[in-house]
């Protein structure tokens, strides 16, 4: 198997998280996304909206991390990352939908604005970084209410809705927004517990220093073989 990725990439770090979990290898092909190689004819070949992560497994081409992650976690037996029965799967669904539709516009506003702003030039929108902290506060509540009363996103086991929050909560902190979560006392448990993983722990060494562009990419393929 070839993934088409860059590790600082949030969903990226998704389906790296996901191989790591399920015991699969895959070749890393770096797609310098600083250097703007995702919207080259040669990626785009492969994914025309000119995102990353892309799946290459034996010549089946697959894009969208959702549906990457769930068709290796289809692949492998090890580690099941999606319950059988039907109600806990639905329930590990809402929390992926949730995390895209109410947390990642915001998440994703703020973390630009206060890490890559600097890089593309102009200072960072402070009323656009305010908007985004307060319309954060009602999926962090609820994600913390739920992880008060079980210790995963989804329930009793760690599946793909824990891997879809992580990297969102690991930008928050590298953001320096540790204030949004600070008194969260359920979620920086949860935070505890699974960025312990060995998953996260080999994705972690890959990054996140998404702050320098200029790294190069014999230096991150070096730390993704770790």
């Amino acid at each position: 198997m070839k993934i088409y990725a860059h590790p600082w990439s949030i969903n990226s770090r998704k389906t790296l998280t996901t191989l790591a979990e399920k015991d699969l290898t895959a070749e890393l092909a770096l797609v310098m996304i600083p250097w703007g190689e995702q919207k080259k004819p040669e990626h785009l070949a492969l994914h025309p909206f000119g995102k990353v992560p892309v799946l290459d497994d034996d010549g089946f081409i697959l894009y969208e991390t959702r549906a990457i992650n769930a068709y290796l976690d289809a692949k492998s037996s090890a580690t099941p990352l999606m319950p059988k029965d039907a109600r806990a799967a639905a329930r590990v669904e809402q929390w992926i939908d949730i995390a895209t539709a109410y947390l990642l516009p915001h998440a994703h506003a703020l973390v630009f604005e206060a890490v890559f702003r600097r890089h593309v030039g102009g200072d960072p929108n402070r009323a656009a970084m305010e908007a985004a902290r307060s319309a954060l506060g009602l999926p962090l509540d609820q994600l913390t209410r739920a992880l008060e009363s079980r210790p995963f996103v989804g329930g009793e086991a760690f599946t793909r809705a824990d891997i879809h929050w992580m990297p969102y909560i690991e930008y928050l902190f590298q953001a320096g927004e540790k204030a949004l979560l600070q008194d969260r006392s359920a979620l920086l448990a949860w935070w505890e517990r699974v960025s312990a993983r060995p998953s996260w722990q080999k994705v972690a060494r890959t990054g996140p220093q998404p702050y320098d562009p200029t790294i190069t990419a014999d230096v991150i393929a070096r730390l993704h073989r770790g």
